[in-house]
């Protein structure tokens, strides 16, 4: 039996619960606003996808079917991140996955859902959607929909109150030089405790610009977007800033100019300093933020980059950046393979590594510091970098030859009626009891 609901476009899926708006408890007054939709719920109910034991560190990362890639399918991979080695692949119906890509995955911070944010071929069938998995059967939970129908990215925090939250944003360009007026739907903030309802979120016109990628502040109160020029064909012409927004009140309490093309922000654990990654100057920015009633962040260092840097990482003993060297905006394409290690406190570039890891745009840091994950889009594998060594230390090849873009650490302990999962790191950082070991000065170690 297949289940069909207009939103704009004919939705169409398999077997599954429809929402009927006269049954819908989903729908918050900011999912209203924004045009968020929860167009189908399923039971989600099956077979473990993979095995879990205390003990267990699995790596969760998607592949699509861009970049050159011959997957067929879009997929969640599971990988164990002791041994290296893909435990599990997800099997999404065709009609939700095939011809599909994503360019990120997240994961529920107790690890009850994966967040797959799906970008399909064509809206004439079912159109790009938020695909929220089971987190151990791999099997669809929800199908949410956006305007935009573009989901970019998804990572985990931890809010002010201690409230765990998923955070969502739309990819807002529609492709070079598409104009302002075809913004995406801009982000949102999920409630993985509440049926991931929708609790907040800003749109480009709350924002007065387009929000390209978001993280938060380790107070877990104010979270930073980078907002490049309006128009992406324009974006080395057309200086970019930060927009800082209070969570609380859901405003933007600063914009701070910054170099062009803004991408990814990172933070120190005491949330003196961030730095961010410039696409269109090939440089960092180090970043004094606030720490008093009218005092206001400010630009107070640099360090050069490799071409069009996109991801970036804090080292666990926050005494290095690594940078993702991707290639961004920069001709010939988005195909350069190196990483740049820079001196936090220096802003000096300490190492250069060149990996073979072609359009890296993610690097994850393993929750104990000891390792790299750097997710390679065009050459269909994660390259695992030694933070010691500086040196290659293994090549994962992605299944079916896919393209995988970040990833998620989930850690595995024994609970009071079965196994207990945590996450641990994510493009957003360490979590969970690795953030607190990091918080205490010492090493988190898998038990």
């Amino acid at each position: 039996m297949r289940t069909c609901v207009a939103i704009g476009v004919l939705v169409c899926a398999g077997a599954g619960a429809l929402v009927h708006a006269q049954q819908d408890t989903w729908t918050t007054d900011t999912a209203r606003r924004m045009g968020l939709r929860l167009v189908e719920s399923r039971n989600a109910a099956g077979p473990p996808a993979y095995p879990v034991a205390p003990g267990d560190l699995l790596f969760f990362t998607n592949v699509g079917t861009s970049y050159g890639a011959k997957n067929p399918k879009n997929s969640v991979v599971v990988i164990d991140a002791k041994t290296k080695k893909p435990i599990a692949v997800s099997d999404l119906e065709p009609a939700w996955s095939e011809k599909w890509t994503s360019h990120g995955i997240g994961v529920a911070p107790d690890g009850r859902y994966v967040y797959l944010p799906g970008m399909a071929p064509t809206a004439a069938t079912n159109p790009g959607s938020l695909l929220v998995l089971d987190g151990r059967s791999l099997k669809i939970h929800q199908i949410i929909t956006s305007p935009a129908q573009r989901p970019h990215h998804v990572k985990t925090f931890e809010d002010w109150m201690g409230r765990r939250r998923v955070l969502v944003e739309d990819f807002n360009w529609l492709g070079r030089g598409q104009m302002a007026a075809q913004q995406g739907t801009g982000f949102y903030v999920m409630d993985p405790m509440d049926n991931n309802k929708v609790i907040g979120g800003m749109t480009p016109g709350d924002l007065r610009g387009t929000p390209y990628a978001g993280f938060t502040a380790p107070d877990g109160r104010y979270l930073y977007y980078s907002m490049p020029g309006p128009e992406f064909v324009l974006a080395h012409d057309l200086k970019g800033w930060l927009a800082k927004i209070d969570m609380q009140t859901w405003t933007v309490v600063q914009n701070l100019p910054t170099a062009a093309y803004p991408i990814w922000t990172v933070f120190s654990r005491d949330g003196r300093f961030a730095w961010t990654t410039h696409a269109g100057e090939a440089k960092v920015l180090k970043i004094e933020r606030a720490t008093a009633p009218g005092q206001f962040d400010k630009v107070v260092g640099e360090a050069h980059t490799g071409p069009g840097p996109y991801g970036l990482a804090i080292s666990v003993d926050e005494r290095e950046l690594w940078v993702a060297d991707k290639g961004e905006g920069v001709a010939p394409g988005q195909r350069r393979t190196t990483v740049t290690v820079i001196d936090a406190a220096t802003n000096q570039v300490k190492q250069t590594i060149d990996t073979r890891c072609v359009t890296n745009d993610h690097v994850i840091a393993s929750p104990d510091g000891t390792e790299m994950w750097a997710t390679c889009n065009a050459s269909h594998e994660i390259v695992v970098l030694d933070t010691k060594t500086y040196q290659v230390k293994t090549r994962i090849p992605m299944p079916n030859q896919g393209d995988s873009h970040g990833g998620t650490f989930v850690y595995y302990t024994k609970g009071p009626s079965g196994v207990v999962a945590e996450v641990v790191a994510d493009q957003n950082g360490l979590h969970g009891s690795a953030k607190e070991a990091a918080r205490k000065g010492g090493p988190w170690m898998a038990r």
